[in-house]
């Protein structure tokens, strides 16, 4: 398929929006170069590891209050939660990473001798994105609060020490141990005994599976419908139902809002969802 002048357009902006390591030039070349799908692909990888602004309704596991820091760092989490309930920018609570990895070059990554340069191993490999306990750039703290997040809950989990990330020669520091067992029971907790399972299967490159389904989705969405995005016939069947007037002369461009995809008629900011993300 060629590009059209709306999916080279719409390709552009991912690239402006994801951060990219090292940030040069070149790497900025290398994606322009790239399919559409490859680009969405390292964006919804990228954007997956953020929160998308929107209200969420908190849960709060044992493991959280049995925990012998939570008398310490009660408030500070019960702060977080609350920003979560009323659906505030969580970004400054991210790891300082998440904005500054978001793309590495394969060759990069090969000459480095590490695959997870440009990756959250621990939310591709068990589901948990991890929140300081204080927004910023710096001064954010030692502790982490780790949490499944979906599109409408936020689970808290536990607190860790920062030694959760360790696997220094293949040996798991005990709060590293402590994570992976917490894991396993959450996931094993409402199967029948001596079920077998795969929390979150990745590739050989160490991406989720799921972001690459979700790519090969939005793609054949876009595949369908791009060709008829210019036609009156399409802005007309877009705004049926709609509460905004459709413009004498409406213009659509493609979006990615965070993991939502879809078109965006400029003239009246009207975003029509063809596929809403899991987040």
């Amino acid at each position: 398929m060629e590009e059209s002048k709306t999916i080279r357009a719409f390709k552009s902006e991912p690239i402006k929006i994801m951060p990219y390591f090292p940030n040069t030039k070149e790497v900025q070349t290398e994606l322009l170069e790239q399919h559409l799908s490859s680009v969405m692909f390292h964006y919804l990888h990228w954007a997956s590891r953020l929160i998308p602004v929107r209200p969420r309704v908190v849960s709060i596991e044992p493991y959280l209050l049995q925990d012998s820091r939570w008398s310490e760092y009660e408030n500070d989490v019960r702060e977080l939660l609350r920003k979560v309930e009323l659906g505030e920018d969580l970004t400054e609570h991210l790891s300082n990473k998440v904005l500054t990895k978001g793309y590495t070059p394969k060759d990069y990554i090969l000459a480095k001798g590490d695959a997870w340069t440009d990756k959250d191993q621990l939310l591709n490999t068990k589901g948990f994105h991890h929140l300081h306990l204080h927004a910023g750039k710096s001064k954010k703290g030692s502790v982490v609060l780790f949490a499944q997040v979906s599109r409408d809950k936020f689970m808290a989990v536990a607190l860790f020490d920062h030694s959760v990330f360790d696997y220094d020669n293949h040996e798991m520091s005990e709060e590293r141990r402590r994570m992976w067992a917490i894991s396993d029971h959450i996931a094993a907790r409402e199967l029948p005994p001596n079920s077998v399972y795969m929390s979150y299967p990745i590739t050989t490159s160490g991406h989720p599976l799921h972001i690459n389904s979700m790519t090969h989705e939005y793609w054949h969405v876009i595949s369908q419908i791009d060709h008829k995005v210019g036609s009156r016939e399409f802005a007309e069947e877009m705004f049926t139902g709609c509460s905004t007037q459709m413009p004498k002369k409406p213009k659509f461009k493609w979006l990615l809002y965070g993991l939502d995809l879809g078109l965006l008629e400029t003239k009246t900011s009207n975003f029509f969802v063809f596929r809403r993300g899991y987040l």
